[in-house]
């Protein structure tokens, strides 16, 4: 191949590239903000849901205790409580349609990117193909084909992780006292609320005591599921005292159970079966593990995951790949500092290892992570 037709291929490739990678990151973007337009539609319904309930408390007060022989009283405090109310229903169920129709936009704008995706990742390999038989290797140095983020070694980042580090910490302790505050108090606050309801209906009316009552212990469970919920999120891995190769097929086997919208092929590699890692690094082995199986539920669409993890006395090797849509090469920089893609950074960071991520449009993601085992 003569250089000038060298150099066009690596022209039409590398403008290739920069528009695969143009159209990746619109897609993710797109995606990204469908699933928070979700988030708010559920908020709207959240509120939406208390509002009736709410109102059913003043159709509770208004139309009870009355008969025939009941003298008339002008009250319409009850009413104007009502239509207050039925008012503010009527603004979310607006914001919860104009909230629809954004999302349906952004799903025919998602076609579309797809499909252009799939094109220009048809052309990208069309040219390696035109390339190889050609029998010419193109020089990339300019072509960035995958996002990578490792740990940098340098003295100078210590400061830097130190900080995110104590930034992390304190997040966790906000995060969970917020926890306690939504789903736990305010539970608290509406059951009892239910009660004093409770209270009032057991002698006018007992059908709709009933219905409370149904209610009260709805709301007592889900009451005790947050608290099961913060105590597993605070106690999480504290309790690993099997063998790892034990307790690997164990987590695979909870995964495949709980995220049964995909499948996951496994390879598990130890060198000694009866190895029990120290604490500190079987917990926070374990706890890197759920947050990249976290981000794969949340983010990558995928239907297929290959975990393979090695284990020796002195090092822990895991390679986790999923077939979705592929990582924003800017994540790092776009995400929240408390995000857990930062949080795994610092946590390989303290155990000394290293973590690599590439990601590409419509090829999915590839997670790698190392760290030595001091006994």
């Amino acid at each position: 191949m003569d250089n000038n037709r060298k150099n066009n291929l690596k022209i039409i490739k590398k403008a290739n590239r920069e528009m695969l990678d143009y159209f990746n990151d619109n897609f993710i973007n797109e995606l990204e903000n469908i699933q928070n337009l979700k988030t708010q539609i559920f908020e709207v319904d959240v509120k939406i849901d208390e509002l009736e309930k709410t109102k059913d408390i003043y159709a509770f007060k208004t139309s009870s205790k009355k008969s025939a022989f009941t003298p008339v009283v002008t009250d319409d405090s009850g009413n104007i409580k009502g239509k207050i109310i039925d008012n503010q229903i009527k603004d979310l169920e607006e914001v919860r349609s104009s909230l629809d129709i954004k999302i349906r936009m952004l799903d025919s704008s998602l076609k579309i990117l797809k499909r252009r995706l799939e094109l220009l990742s048809g052309a990208d390999e069309a040219i390696s193909d035109l390339v190889f038989e050609l029998g010419e290797n193109i020089d990339r140095e300019d072509s960035e084909d995958n996002f990578e983020f490792t740990r940098e070694e340098e003295k100078k980042e210590n400061e830097n992780h130190g900080y995110n580090i104590l930034m992390q910490d304190a997040f966790d302790k906000t995060f969970y006292s917020t926890l306690l505050d939504r789903s736990v108090k305010d539970g608290v606050i509406n059951l009892n609320h239910k009660l004093e309801m409770l209270s009032y209906l057991i002698g006018t009316d007992t059908e709709r005591a009933k219905l409370t009552i149904k209610d009260i212990l709805a709301k007592s469970r889900q009451i005790e599921e947050s608290v099961d919920d913060i105590n597993e999120r605070l106690n999480k891995g504290q309790e690993i005292t099997k063998a790892i190769w034990e307790e690997l097929n164990d987590f695979i086997d909870r995964q495949k159970i709980k995220n049964n919208g995909y499948e996951i092929e496994s390879t598990l590699e130890c060198s000694d079966h009866e190895l029990v890692l120290p604490p500190v690094f079987a917990i926070n082995l374990f706890k890197l593990l759920d947050i990249f199986f976290d981000n794969i539920n949340k983010h990558s669409g995928a239907s297929k995951v290959q975990i393979s993890v090695a284990v020796t006395p002195n090092v822990v090797n895991v390679k986790i790949k999923d077939n979705g849509i592929g990582i924003n090469s800017e994540y790092m920089t776009l995400s929240p500092w408390y995000s857990s893609l930062h949080r795994a950074n610092e946590i390989i960071y303290l155990l000394g290892g290293r973590l690599n991520i590439t990601g590409e449009a419509m090829n999915g993601t590839e997670v790698t992570f190392s760290f030595p085992i001091q006994m």
